[in-house]
């Protein structure tokens, strides 16, 4: 199986409306307009769709922040990408699409992006996280880790009630099956405590104790990692940076019987270009 995994969109929208911007919304456009909208380009993503077809992917993962602020014209622009791509497809939010209280309880994520029913009773929606089959001996758990913050923090939230349900997951998958787990926020901390995960030490030790979780895909932090952490009893991490930041990046993810195969492709020179290809062999943890 062939996933392509990409983040961090970003699609942003000025309301002009200025009673719009009495919210979080003031300081995510101010930043976008200071500093971000030049370090962003949606030229990258016009070709995805024809690559994606071109190089036989099968299935696309999203890692979050379609949007800058959670504006429904940003949710729209997101939608009319995803439905170009013409191929299966799972998202989870990140703290951008969540970015206010509003945002949250009109369920703009939700409503924009409408995924396939899972045949199994915890919903990203609902429990904030979901179990899906993906291919023969392989399934992926999406986390929604993203919830509304004050206005200079961009922290993510893993709860108890999201590690009893991951337990759970874990106790319905056949022996010898593996598992990706999808999620926006890293468990790793990060250099800035306002922009960590909540609860990072309760989802790294879960994770340390699963040895189905074979990848651990995520977004955020805007910085491209291939890392093998199966030494450390950790699945595999792999961050896609983000897809629209100026050389953005993405990842192509092979699943093979005894090992993954990662290719990394990066925006230079007005084309996607595959810059660094690592094979990892599956490691027992």
């Amino acid at each position: 199986m062939r996933i392509a995994h990409l983040s961090d969109l970003h699609y942003a929208h000025f309301p002009w409306n200025l009673l719009r911007l009495c919210s979080k919304r003031f300081l995510g456009v101010f930043n976008w307009l200071s500093t971000r909208r030049s370090r962003f380009s949606y030229e990258p993503l016009e070709s995805l769709p024809g690559l994606f077809r071109d190089l036989g992917v099968d299935l696309v993962l999203f890692g979050g922040d379609f949007t800058t602020t959670a504006l429904e014209e940003e949710y729209a622009k997101a939608a009319s990408f995803v439905q170009k791509l013409s191929l299966p497809w799972f998202a989870v939010p990140g703290n951008h699409d969540h970015y206010t209280g509003a945002s949250v309880q009109k369920e703009l994520f939700y409503r924009s992006f409408s995924h396939p029913k899972s045949p199994f009773p915890w919903t990203l929606k609902k429990e904030r996280i979901e179990l899906q089959p993906l291919a023969e001996n392989w399934w992926l758990v999406a986390l929604d880790t993203a919830v509304p913050t004050s206005l200079i923090s961009s922290r993510g939230l893993f709860t108890e009630q999201q590690e009893h349900y991951f337990e759970e997951i874990l106790g319905k998958i056949p022996k010898g099956d593996s598992l990706i787990c999808l999620a926006h926020y890293p468990f790793f901390p990060q250099p800035s405590r306002r922009r960590e995960l909540e609860g990072k030490e309760r989802l790294r030790a879960l994770l340390e104790r699963s040895p189905q979780v074979r990848l651990y895909l995520q977004g955020h932090t805007h910085r491209h990692a291939i890392a093998d952490l199966q030494e450390s009893s950790l699945p595999i991490l792999l961050d896609s940076g983000s897809c629209t930041q100026k050389e953005g990046s993405w990842n192509i993810i092979d699943l093979m019987s005894d090992h993954c195969a990662v290719s990394a492709y990066h925006w230079r020179k007005g084309a996607w270009t595959p810059f660094r290809k690592e094979i990892i062999p599956w490691k027992i943890r």
